[in-house]
């Protein structure tokens, strides 16, 4: 009878054991797939800057990094992936961080409550990455001497992010720019690439083109 209790004891601990880790890793996934979610969103169409000079020859191109997750994420690579070669987009400079993100939606009419996540990432010295705290926004360019390498046809747009787990690990996953912001992109890089390629003027007979 003693050991009946115990071996039910012990059933009834394993069976809560296993509830509380299902409901943890349940809460885990639910909060990935909606952090997930929300980077996918990480590239608007309305974040293309293109510069052009023809004499003496200035390029730029720019595109802009957003977090609209409640969490903070690491932008680990912005790629251009062409015919045969892939670009690979650098920081800007000077690092700065701006509050787009934020902005656009506590200007809506509604402002949602926000539980940000205070999970924190690992520090990272890599020059290439960049971390993004929730609701901001980073500015990533092609260098200025690749532009003009080549007549650059542009297949796929990628954005690296990582993040950082409720158990303690890092999660990395690559986000495709969506149909509406890769045509632009698509289309003002190519079009700023022949320019520097050619030295042509790129639409007008200044050759100059600000931002888009």
């Amino acid at each position: 009878m003693q050991l009946s209790a115990i071996f039910e004891g012990l059933i009834s601990t394993l069976a809560a054991a296993g509830v509380v880790a299902a409901s943890a890793w349940l809460y885990s996934w639910c909060r990935n797939m909606l952090l997930e979610r929300a980077l996918k969103d990480s590239i608007k169409p309305y974040g293309v800057g293109v510069g052009f000079r023809l004499h003496p020859l200035l390029t730029e191109f720019t595109l802009q990094i957003h977090n609209y997750a409640n969490a903070a994420v690491r932008v680990r690579a912005v790629i251009f992936v062409s015919e045969i070669f892939h670009i690979e987009l650098e920081p800007e400079p000077k690092r700065l961080l701006f509050q787009t993100p934020l902005s656009n939606e506590a200007t809506r009419p509604k402002f949602k409550r926000k539980n940000l996540s205070r999970v924190v990432l690992q520090p990272d010295n890599n020059p290439h990455s960049i971390l993004l705290p929730s609701k901001t926004m980073s500015i990533w360019r092609v260098q200025p001497q690749t532009i003009g390498q080549h007549e650059w046809i542009i297949k796929r747009v990628y954005v690296v992010f990582e993040y950082a787990t409720i158990f303690g690990n890092a999660a990395m996953i690559r986000v495709e720019a969506n149909e509406a912001s890769f045509k632009l992109i698509k289309r003002e890089f190519e079009r700023l690439a022949r320019a520097a390629y050619h030295k042509i003027p790129i639409d007008d007979p200044t050759g100059i083109k600000n931002e888009t």
